[in-house]
């Protein structure tokens, strides 16, 4: 079985009709998918996993619990791993996203999750900073940050699922393109990629992606970036970086993390060209 990653990029439609809660349950099982909800990133976490248990009841499944770790010994919990063992989606909420990577990074439920990730028996989502915490490196911090100028952004350690990308979420809507080009010049070898509210990335084994939802995802990829001075500029100071892909993926497109191209562009492509040949040029016209 697949490993399933789904980081949506926050504010999602939450309906029955809605194609990313459809993704996530189906590949969950459908009616035999036993759902956890870990709202621990938010300020109100019972609000939030009442929200999300009520639409993820409307596709019937096997069951719906909630977690909510508000301090570290209790992802050590007994009954929690127990429940872990079974269960075929896990879902972060929003909220923070030190949160969740300080009070579960480096518990047993931290490694439950991999566990069971890796076993493709589960699949892990998370919207907003649930999407963020999800690979090894993440933004959790803006302080004083001025647009395409150096500092103020602080990174740390996410929970490990996916190596070598960093998610950033209400992408389009917070305008966070010079944020994610700051993260990726500070190391080219992650690929950034910018979600866009109500649109999630279906990621199987870490390598294939596809664009679910009503937006867009904006990958930046600083693999052939050649004028890079980041590390020699002043904090607040513009710094000059050159060669940075930029690509906007739409629903439908699928995309290869480790090639860093596009393998298929979706359901929305332009005719075939008609270009005509020197053989057909030469061909007589008929009589006028």
């Amino acid at each position: 079985m697949p490993r399933i990653l789904i980081p949506i990029g926050g504010n999602e439609k939450k309906s029955p009709d809605s194609e990313i809660f459809r993704e996530m349950v189906n590949l969950a099982g459908g009616s035999k998918a036993r759902i956890l909800l870990v709202p621990t990133a938010s300020d109100t976490p019972d609000e939030r996993a009442r929200d999300y248990s009520e639409v993820f009841s409307a596709f019937d499944p096997a069951s719906i619990l909630t977690v909510h770790i508000g301090e570290r010994p209790d992802a050590a919990s007994a009954e929690l791993l127990e429940i872990i063992e079974e269960t075929t989606l896990f879902m972060f909420g929003g909220g923070d996203q030190l949160r969740l990577s300080s009070l579960i990074g480096g518990t047993r439920l931290h490694a439950a999750l991999l566990e069971r990730y890796q076993s493709g028996e589960c699949v892990i989502a998370g919207t907003s900073a649930g999407a963020a915490v999800l690979p090894e490196v993440m933004i959790f911090q803006n302080n004083r940050f001025r647009l395409f100028r150096k500092g103020g952004l602080e990174m740390t350690k996410g929970l490990g699922l996916i190596h070598d990308a960093i998610f950033d979420t209400h992408f389009v809507q917070r305008s966070r393109i010079s944020r994610l080009v700051h993260a990726i010049a500070s190391n080219p070898a992650l690929l950034g990629f910018g979600i866009e509210e109500n649109t999630g990335l279906l990621i199987e084994d870490e390598t294939r992606a596809r664009v679910i939802g009503t937006g867009t995802v904006i990958v930046v990829d600083g693999r052939a970036i050649e004028i890079n001075h980041i590390g020699y500029a002043q904090n607040r100071d513009a710094f000059a970086v050159t060669n940075v892909i930029y690509s906007v993926l739409t629903p439908g497109v699928i995309y290869d993390i480790k090639r860093r191209t596009v393998v298929d562009p979706g359901p929305v492509a332009p005719p075939k060209s008609i270009v005509p040949t020197r053989e057909s040029a030469r061909m007589p016209r008929g009589d006028p």
